[in-house]
């Protein structure tokens, strides 16, 4: 297997239309896809799973990338679609792609780290404003506390939102700014959604503390693995059997990673080996996953790093692997699973499609202060 990715290859940022990856297509599709996808413009078919990264970046947001979160479209009769995780920047590139902000509201969170729920304030509060009217659920990980659980998260959310909240008093978007928590188990492997053709399943991964879990998404006989932050661990593993795409995390070489972020080496050291998955390690996981695809997320992309990264990992797998970039897009049939790039418009205004909730605001417009009419500017 080639490994041509490196400090020469442009990158997405850059310019370039292309994924980093060397084997962008597994299988003979039976559509001919667009090299790039344009918003709008594909319809996935009746048994198709289209995946989007909206963030492939890590804590260190920077312009280029977006912190981690990764949406999920099913071919249903309802066009569901997911978003797992949420990190700063990923609904910037959600609004480009020209999707119903009203279909917004499922969110399964792989832990309560800012860089995987930093956009949840704009999904809750803006995206209502933008023409959501259904609250929106969330699925995430219990905590060994009550108060380190994502229902003790949500709720502290709408807590410190309150003024955002009041704010909306008779605006028809405020029935969407506020959430419906599920807290699914930390500690063993659960079916934790069941719609509409969609099984989504969560399972345990070692990450900082109990509390960070993975999740396979199932429809139409095709299936998706999203690892969340992880060290390598067995219960992924087990969950990617007979998956399509596998999307795993992986960090620069502790070596790199000291460099690059002036971090003490055996810092990095145990932030890569104890936290985070090596590139090796992550090859490792690849080949015991056997996915059609595997794609390496939450790396800090730049010349330096991904050439270094894909010749490491290939040290133990050989099979197609594409290094996630913002807007890296993965289609997957039966009889193929193909990677390419996305377009988006950056001056996008919402899409509003179908709601459920057509009732009232849930409070009445606020009252002005008096006050206010004695600074007031007027005409």
């Amino acid at each position: 297997m080639s490994t041509e990715i490196d400090e020469l290859t442009e990158l997405a940022y850059e310019g370039s239309t292309r994924p980093l990856t060397t084997t962008p297509v597994v299988g003979s599709p039976g559509v001919t896809y667009a090299d790039v996808l344009a918003p709008g413009t594909e319809e996935l078919a009746p048994d198709e799973i289209r995946v989007t990264i909206l963030g492939s970046g890590d804590p260190f947001v920077n312009k280029c990338q977006a912190s981690a979160s990764v949406l999920i479209e099913v071919g249903n009769d309802q066009r569901d679609f997911f978003f797992f995780d949420l990190g700063s920047g990923s609904l910037a590139n959600f609004n480009g792609l020209g999707l119903p902000v009203t279909s917004t509201t499922k969110v399964f969170i792989s832990h309560l780290h800012a860089d995987h729920v930093g956009d949840m304030p704009t999904l809750l509060w803006s995206l209502a404003k933008a023409g959501r009217r259904d609250p929106v659920e969330v699925w995430g990980p219990a905590g060994r506390e009550e108060s380190l659980g994502t229902a003790a998260y949500t709720m502290h959310l709408e807590a410190a939102h309150a003024w955002d909240f009041a704010s909306m008093g008779g605006h028809p978007g405020q029935s969407g700014a506020h959430t419906i928590t599920t807290e699914v188990p930390y500690d063993r492997t659960a079916t934790v959604y069941e719609r509409n053709g969609v099984t989504i399943t969560s399972f345990p991964v070692i990450h900082m503390l109990e509390g960070a879990v993975g999740y396979r998404l199932d429809y139409a006989g095709r299936s998706v693995v999203f690892s969340g932050d992880t060290r390598p661990c067995h219960t992924l593993v087990d969950a990617c059997d007979g998956t399509d795409l596998l999307i795993h995390e992986t960090f620069p070489s502790a070596e790199m990673f000291a460099r690059k972020a002036n971090a003490p080496l055996n810092l990095a050291e145990a932030i890569i080996n104890r936290i985070h998955t090596s590139p090796a390690m992550a090859g490792k996981v690849f080949e015991l996953a056997g996915a059609r695809m595997s794609a390496i997320w939450h790396l800090a992309i730049d010349h330096e790093t991904v050439g270094s990264v894909m010749k490491e990992m290939r040290t133990r797998h050989d099979g197609p692997v594409v290094i996630s970039q913002d807007l890296t897009v993965f289609n997957s049939t039966e009889a193929a699973v193909v990677a390419r790039q996305a377009s988006i418009d950056p001056y996008a205004w919402p899409v509003v499609g179908d709601t459920v909730t057509t009732g009232p605001p849930m409070s009445a417009s606020p009252e002005p202060p008096a006050w206010w009419a004695d600074i007031a500017i007027t005409d």
